[in-house]
């Protein structure tokens, strides 16, 4: 992938155009060393952080005993990824052992598999350095933390940059190509069904270039035909998660959501372009040295991929009631080398600009996963190592049974604890009230209820808990539970407040 290759179909300059600066395998040299540091990082960062939630689903149904049970959990709704996804989490599972890095570990490789596309890509259309900074860019965004998580968005972020790479390629063997741009939405959609929006890029290009009595290009034939077929087949799985539980998703569409989209994708964007500016001005370009080029259709296909999210907002608002930012990670390889594009039209003679702006988003990116590796515990969602601090000493006191509030903190206990069997979620007096309108408020307490079909765990309402409150420990309690026990007569006091609250019922 980083050798030398034929030009791509679009608007590149040719290579007696080009500057030679940073064209040379210093560059492929240090995208190799940026990816490899990435890649190890990821794998230190699995290695000392807990599970959490989501990864939990996918490690409890990759884990069932027989290929069919993954069939039939999917097949009955219990999680939202595609099948062949789980089927490739069980191989490395199975490969590497059942510890916290073996299910993590796809998604460390498709990070460095994707980063160095992004780089390939780049490089071919501009130089060497500008493909460090489209590489720079996506590790600037929130992609590096999806690089050590146990879901398939890294996975999905690789194949969105092959596609890319695929559209783009303009070499002699041009068939190829184009079965490589189906392959990448067909597996796209295998292992994320929001992978489909990434046509619309592609499909809006071509309907801005199109003249009347031209068909579409094959490529654009072959992406269409890749991702239908793959609805096709996964659609059984994915219309079972969205009949239980699309209508009271929890992150539903909304103008404030919509607003803050990008700003999650790439969370420091602005302070980093404010800082990129403030480099330009320093560095004294003068735009009399060199006129800009003209913008490249790699470039402007890029910039389309900011489209993704708005058209997403359309699709969930009125077909699947889910939007989050990592839904769209998709966006970050279009964005990544369209940037890197339109620095080195305007550039491309001014090499200190371009080296400076590389070091700055290299060594903010190296510098965010810095922070992770030496503090993996501040991305961890949820409480879970301060219970297990007090798990022993609540044996001690004679409590046999830890009773949670929150879904989130349970599932983990049940997971890392001594005594998974122990564990507890309790369900709140109006749980069978289900939202109609809106966000479901116990949505994933139903996730577990459902997942429970396959994999053991206890569920109690006030009754149970009544029957054994002598042995029970409350643990960090919310308050509507809390009120559910004392309107039914049960009485509770704090055991202690820290590292984690815990209650005994009397």
């Amino acid at each position: 992938m980083l050798s030398p290759a034929p030009a791509f179909r679009s608007s590149a300059p040719q290579k007696s155009q080009r500057v030679s600066y940073f064209t040379g395998p210093w560059a492929v040299a240090t995208a190799s060393a940026l990816g490899l540091f990435y890649f190890l990082s990821s794998l230190f960062i699995a290695a000392h952080r807990v599970y959490w939630f989501d990864e939990l689903f996918t490690v409890h149904i990759a884990r069932l005993p027989k290929l069919s049970a993954i069939w039939s959990a999917l097949a009955n709704g219990v999680d939202a990824l595609p099948l062949p996804y789980y089927l490739l989490v069980r191989g490395f599972d199975s490969a590497f052992g059942p510890g916290d890095v073996a299910a993590r570990m796809p998604s460390a490789i498709a990070l460095l598999v994707g980063l160095l596309v992004i780089f390939d890509c780049a490089r071919r259309l501009t130089d060497g350095l500008h493909g460090l900074i489209a590489f720079s860019v996506a590790t600037c965004s929130f992609l590096p933390y999806y690089g050590y998580e146990a879901r398939s968005y890294a996975i999905y972020f690789m194949l969105a940059a092959l596609s890319f790479w695929a559209w783009n390629y303009n070499g002699d063997r041009q068939n190829l190509g184009t079965l490589l741009f189906g392959a990448s939405f067909f597996a796209g959609v295998c292992f994320h069904y929001y992978f489909a929006m990434c046509l619309l890029p592609y499909l809006l290009w071509e309907m801005l270039r199109w003249k009347l009595g031209h068909r579409p290009s094959s490529d654009l034939l072959a992406g269409v035909a890749g991702t239908v077929i793959a609805v096709v087949l996964l659609s059984p799985f994915a219309l079972a998660f969205s009949r239980k539980f699309s209508n009271g998703y929890w992150n539903r569409p909304s103008l404030l959501e919509l607003r803050a989209i990008f700003g999650q994708i790439f969370p420091d964007g602005l302070f980093l372009l404010a800082l990129i500016m403030l480099w330009v001005v320093i560095a004294g370009w003068d735009d009399r040295q060199e006129p800009s080029l003209a913008m490249q259709s790699a470039e402007a296909t890029g910039w389309l991929f900011l489209l993704i999210p708005l058209a997403a907002f359309f699709v969930a608002e009125t077909i699947t009631n889910a939007f989050y930012s990592r839904y769209f990670i998709g966006v970050v390889p279009g964005v990544a080398v369209a940037f890197a594009i339109s620095l080195y039209r305007y550039f491309r003679k001014a090499a200190q600009i371009s080296l400076g702006i590389f070091v700055l988003l290299a060594g903010w990116g190296v510098a965010q996963q810095l922070t992770v590796v030496r503090h993996p515990d501040k991305v961890e969602a949820t409480g879970i190592r301060d219970f297990l601090q007090v798990e022993s000493t609540l044996q001690l006191e004679g409590k046999h049974y830890f009773v949670f509030s929150g879904p989130l903190l349970f599932l983990e206990a049940q997971h890392y604890a001594v005594h998974p069997e122990q564990c507890v979620l309790f369900l709140p007096s109006d749980f069978d009230r289900q939202e109609q309108n809106g966000p479901d408020p116990y949505l994933h307490q139903r996730l577990e209820l459902n997942l429970s079909q396959y994999y053991p765990m206890q569920f109690w309402t006030i009754d149970d808990l009544r029957r054994h409150q002598a042995e029970s420990a409350l643990i960090e309690p919310d308050e509507k539970t809390l009120q559910d026990l004392h309107a039914a007569g049960i009485q509770t006091g704090r055991r202690f407040p820290a590292p984690i609250p815990v209650d005994y019922l009397r």
